[in-house]
């Protein structure tokens, strides 16, 4: 079976390092699969869920944002955030989930605010002006 090498790092540390037969990975452009001798390439990762098999073992893993470089049959990753999936607390994210909604409501109702400030400011306009012609 013919493999290749996989690092993965964030800004902050270095995630793994370790063979592989194959790998998915999201980009910019949409999901990529690759297999051992790539061709040279680079690509802007997207958030998304990275794959790494090598037999029958399959590692998933939480990626966001960053770059791909594959040069040699080696492929690097170099991530804002990389996460094993099972280090992944699920009710946490979902109460990250929540809060995040709650706040794009929140930006929604300051939007409507503002809207409402200047559409009440142009109606006390046009009575100011009005008031003026009687």
């Amino acid at each position: 079976m013919s493999t290749f090498k996989v690092k993965v790092v964030t800004y902050e540390q270095k995630v793994l390092a370790q063979e592989a037969d194959f790998v998915l990975v999201r980009t910019t452009e949409g999901d990529m699969g690759i297999l051992p001798n790539h061709a040279p390439f680079i690509a802007e990762l997207s958030t998304g869920e990275m794959k790494i098999r090598l037999g029958n073992d399959e590692e998933k893993y939480f990626v966001s944002e960053g770059l791909l470089e594959i040069s040699n049959n080696v492929v690097s990753i170099i991530a804002t955030e990389a996460i094993p999936a099972d280090m992944l607390d699920i009710e946490r994210e979902r109460r990250e989930v929540e809060r995040l909604k709650a706040k794009l409501a929140k930006l929604q109702e300051d939007k409507d605010i503002l809207l409402t400030q200047k559409n009440l400011r142009e109606a006390l306009m046009k009575v100011h002006v009005a008031e003026k012609m009687m």
